[in-house]
């Protein structure tokens, strides 16, 4: 999937293109440097974590936001692409249409917004299948439905939020925490909302795996029985313990102590 996110960021218009700096952060059992190739962007990184655990996206995110040198960026999976013309409205647009998200499930209240990208907010995208795009297709960009966990917001926004909090790696299904603490303060939390969370007209095309075989984010079974039992527990612990913050970058060893969590610079072109 990385040699097709690589041809993409290839075929962007060069003025695109001269501002877009990528970093990949790998799992440890992942072969992903053997296809990192040159894409002609401002710069491209490959890192690798040194420990692996079960969903652990949370602190591959973490990384990338730490290791990021823009004001701006957007976090997705590697299964989601960003088009052109997406990429062109983020880029250049001197504003951007969508939804306004007014409860904390985003399935909840919306209002339609349009508005100039604004560093107080963040921003969430829609989605179109590669099916309906492959071969791409003008005018074929119609989302089909909202990614819970792709994000664009600046740095700076980032860390007002908190960040993923690691001590969910392992489990599937903690991607409403995040969204949660865009939109206000859990119990206890040192934390800070955005002044609003949008999900964008503009989309992400999502491939599956009978459009590119290895389109996977994952070989594990997405959802396991302790998930379910776990993502709250750990929530409800959490709120006990006054001003915290999220661990990022950590992860617990075999005594349940937190340690920082390695990782290294594999490639960079």
């Amino acid at each position: 999937m990385l040699l097709e996110q690589q041809r993409v960021w290839s075929d962007y218009p060069a003025d695109l293109k001269a501002r877009l700096h990528v970093i990949v952060a790998d799992d440890v059992q992942s072969p992903a440097s053997a296809a990192f190739r040159p894409a002609g962007i401002a710069s491209q990184r490959l890192f690798r974590m040194g420990i692996h655990r079960r969903w652990d996206w949370l602190s591959k995110r973490n990384l990338g936001v730490e290791k990021a040198t823009t004001d701006w960026v957007l976090l997705t999976d590697i299964d989601h692409v960003l088009p052109t013309e997406t990429l062109h409205v983020l880029l250049n647009g001197n504003q951007v249409d969508g939804w306004l998200e007014q409860d904390l499930s985003p399935k909840g209240r919306k209002s339609r917004v349009s508005m100039s990208l604004d560093q107080q907010f963040v921003y969430r995208f829609s989605r179109v299948d590669a099916h309906h795009v492959w071969p791409w297709r003008e005018g074929s960009l119609t989302p089909y439905k909202e990614h819970p966990n792709s994000w664009l917001m600046t740095r700076a926004m980032f860390e007002q939020v908190g960040g993923f909090d690691e001590r969910f790696s392992g489990f599937y299904g903690s991607d409403s925490d995040f969204r949660e603490r865009c939109k206000s303060v859990p119990l206890n939390a040192a934390t800070r909302p955005a002044n609003g969370v949008v999900m964008l007209d503009n989309p992400l095309v999502r491939y599956p795996g009978e459009v590119v075989p290895d389109a996977r984010t994952t070989s594990y079974e997405r959802k396991a029985p302790e998930d379910g039992v776990n993502v709250p527990r750990i929530k409800a612990e959490r709120a006990l313990i006054r001003g915290w913050t999220p661990r990022r970058l950590q992860y617990q060893d075999e005594h349940g102590d937190w340690q920082p969590m390695p990782y290294t610079l594999e490639a960079q072109c």
